[in-house]
């Protein structure tokens, strides 16, 4: 199941990335955008994780308890 998180928090990073790419092609964008680009691709990333490890958690605890 965590494999999956990964996956999906993955492709959460490879969509912010293209969306933010759509929006501003690499011949306009400076280092410091492309940098920006790179960090919020990040944090996407690791929120989506985080959120479905969040979920999990909660569905074992209402699960077993």
């Amino acid at each position: 199941m965590k494999i999956w998180f990964i996956l999906l928090s993955l492709l959460a990073m490879a969509a912010t990335w293209f969306w933010g790419n759509y929006r501003h092609p690499q011949a306009r964008a400076s280092f410091g955008q492309r940098m920006k680009l790179l960090s919020r691709s990040l944090i996407a990333g690791v929120i989506v994780y985080f959120a479905l490890m969040s979920a999990a958690l909660l569905f074992l605890m209402v699960k077993t308890g």
